[in-house]
Order: structure tokens, then sequence, then C-alpha cells
């Protein structure tokens, strides 16, 4: 088929099952692209990096113009329907298909090689508390950390951004 007779479009997936109906649509040919990035999060108290959706419940599909397949699309396993408006299934630009394939590819949460351990000893790399040391005593949440610092010979302990910080 050449680009004139095909079309990207918007498909709406079931909960969680974007990379279930991805697969499915694989195994019947059907071009998909399902748009990804790298997140850092604290799982079980350590910063891992995971990949993610980046638009859960959504998958783009390249079809011919004409509807055929349009209802093997709608039947496959982990798919609910084409997104549409006024009743016609949403068209996608190719332009901003092809941004959305380079964001793809470039964005990448960096996960630093050796996070803190309780104990470590850390600096401050920003905010009010710049340049002083402390020590690492554990993580809060997906983004922050707990770290003691000695202020006026008293610990205390500081929430700080983990970007905020870097382990000596």
């Amino acid at each position: 088929m050449s680009k004139e007779q095909v079309a990207w479009y918007l498909v709406h997936c079931k909960p969680k099952q974007e990379v279930r109906a991805q697969e499915n649509l694989n195994n019947q040919l059907i071009n998909s692209f399902l748009p990804t990035i790298s997140v850092e999060k604290v799982i079980r108290g350590k910063r891992q990096s995971v990949e993610e959706v980046m638009f859960p419940g959504y998958l783009f599909v390249e079809l011919a113009i004409t509807g055929e397949y349009w209802s093997k699309i709608r039947s496959t396993r982990g798919v609910r329907d084409f997104v549409r408006f006024g009743g016609v299934p949403a068209k996608i630009s190719l332009e901003l298909l092809e941004q959305l394939k380079v964001i793809d590819s470039n964005l990448v949460t960096n996960v630093a090689a050796e996070t803190p351990k309780a104990g470590d000893r850390v600096r401050i790399m920003s905010g009010p508390f710049k340049d002083l040391e402390g020590v690492f005593q554990m993580p809060d949440g997906e983004q922050r950390s707990i770290v003691l610092l000695n202020i006026l010979g008293k610990e205390s302990k500081l929430e700080v951004m983990n970007r905020d910080i870097e382990k000596l």
C-alpha cells in the first residue's frame, strides 16, 4: 500500500493491556506504535528504572483508509475500540507521530549509577542547604529522600529531592 492509502489512527485499549494489544496486533501483521518512557521509581525501597507507557490506555495503528481490517482491530485482545470524534475514527497526523517517535527514543529519566544507601555520606547540590554534607537515612517516596544534617551541633532530618543529592 502506498502512503496515500494508509493513515495512523488512535486506538483505546483495555486498562493495563496496551502491551498485550500491541503484541496481538503485531501477530496480525498490523503496524502499531506504543510510545514508552523510562521512569525512575522507588520500588521496595530501591530506586529503579522502569519502562512505562507514555499514554496509558492508548495505542497508534496504521491502517488502510478504505476501512479494511478495522473490525479486526476492534476484536483484537486488549483493544476496546477506535477513539472517535463524531462517530469517525480519529486520524493522527504523520508529523505528530514522527515527533512522538523522536521523543520515545530520546526521553529517558536517568537513574544514578550508585544510589545512596543508609549511612552513606551525601552532599546537597542545590537549594538553601547547597554544599552541606550529611548522612543518607532513607528514601521517602519516589522523588525524595531523608538526609541527616548536623546543623549547629544538632542532628536534623531534611527531606530533599533525589536529584539534589550526590553520594560522596
